[in-house]
Parts: structure tokens; sequence; C-alpha cells
């Protein structure tokens, strides 16, 4: 059976392979990426008196949730806490190189590392990463040696600043503009101060409250929160239930 001549035309001019050859040209290879983001939300609020850090426990890899019951908070020393968001890999050996570090410090200085110290420390480390950088995203709280609580946020390269209220992780687009309007709220207009436990049971309160409205609009935070609650007389330690799903 003969070809219609339409047929030998569009054959002559538009050979079958010739789309193949083109989709293979414009085609590009996959480059390598070394980093991915494993989620997390941490919470840090600062006064003179306390400082309290919060995170979540849910760990994912995409759509996928690995863990459930990650730690995202790690008692450096006795005056420092350190909170990290961002790669699970990258935040574990951050945690282990810092602390070594701090060890080391209080060993040689035979005292308790300040929070200060701590956060040039942090800031050390992260900077001589900077070519190729941990992706984490880190919050220090602890102790000054005039015994007042301090709070600092890092990037991923090492500058960091002093906050009162400060955010990190995939929830940082909900969490930290409500830290800001609160805390503004608090410092500026002066509002009158309770007793250290009226203040901490009112800021736990709107922590687990961040976090569970944080959780219905973000997939990637859920499962539980830990909170960790520093003051002089030592480090209290609450789990919460947040979303099971």
């Amino acid at each position: 059976m003969k070809k219609a001549l339409w047929q030998i035309i569009l054959t002559h001019e538009f050979p079958p392979s010739s789309c193949s050859l083109v989709n293979r040209s414009n085609s590009k290879p996959e480059g390598f990426t070394p980093y991915q983001n494993n989620g997390g939300t941490v919470i840090s609020i600062s006064f003179d008196d306390f400082s309290i850090l919060a995170s979540d426990t849910r760990a994912t890899t995409g759509f996928a949730i690995p863990s459930r019951e990650t730690t995202r908070i790690l008692k450096v020393s006795r005056n420092t806490l350190l909170a990290t968001s961002g790669m699970r890999v990258d935040m574990l050996i951050l945690q282990e190189e810092f602390k070594k570090i701090v060890n080391l410090w209080e060993i040689e200085n035979k005292k308790n590392i300040s929070v200060s110290n701590s956060a040039y420390i942090l800031s050390s480390i992260l900077y001589s990463r900077r070519f190729f950088p941990y992706y984490t995203f880190n919050i220090i709280s602890g102790r000054d040696p005039q015994g007042k609580t301090r709070s600092f946020s890092f990037d991923a390269v090492g500058s960091f600043e002093s906050c009162f209220a400060a955010s990190s992780g995939t929830g940082q687009l909900f969490l930290q503009p409500i830290l800001d309007s609160q805390f503004e709220q608090t410092f500026i207009k002066n509002e009158p101060s309770g007793t250290i436990t009226d203040k901490i049971v009112k800021n736990l309160i709107m922590i687990k409250h961040l976090f569970l409205k944080a959780s219905r609009r973000n997939i990637e935070i859920g499962d539980g929160v830990q909170i960790f609650v520093l003051t002089k007389k030592g480090i209290l330690i609450e789990n919460s239930i947040l979303k099971c799903d």
C-alpha cells in the first residue's frame, strides 16, 4: 500500500529521529547537591532572669518523615544551650564539635563559660567552614558573667546578633512577625511585669500556641515540642505533644 503524498513530504522533512535528537541536545545532566533541609523550627525568648528555647521534634525529607523524636536543643555547658535547625547530619557534627571546644575551654580556664564567649566560639567554627558551610541555623541561649540571660541568633557562615526573640527553620516566616509584635509590646510599651513564674508560664503558653498554629500551616512542623527553660536555679525541660498525623 502506497503512502499518501503528504505523508511522504512530512517524513522527508521531519524524520522520526529528529525529535529524540532535539530532546537529547536540550537535556541537561542533574548536578550534585550536597545539602538538604530536614525541617525543624526553633524559637528563643530571653529576659534578664530567664530564657526559653523550644523546637519541634519532626525531621522531614521531602514528604517523608524519617523521625518523629528529633532533639534539636543541646545542653553544651551549665550556662549555654544550643538550638539548631537545618540539615540533620550537619547539625550533629556541628553540635559535637562545638561541645568539645567548649569543654576544653572550661577545663583550661577552670570556670564555666559565658554565653558571649560561646557565641564567639560558634561563630569561629561556622566561619572556618564558609567555603563549604554547615547547612545549619543556630540560636544560642545562656547566662553572661553578670548572671543575666541572653540569646544570639546565627546564620550559616557565622554572623550573629543579640536578640530578645528569635526563630529559625521552616516556620520562621510564620513565627518571627508574631514574636516581633509581641516583644515590641512588652519592651517598648513597658508593660507591668509580674513574678518570674508568671512570666515563664505566660511565655510557655504563647510558645505552645504558636507551634500549634504553625503546624496547621506547614507539614514540616509537628509531632511534639521540646522546651528548655534556663533560670538561675537550673534548666527545666518539658516535652509536649503537638500534632500526631
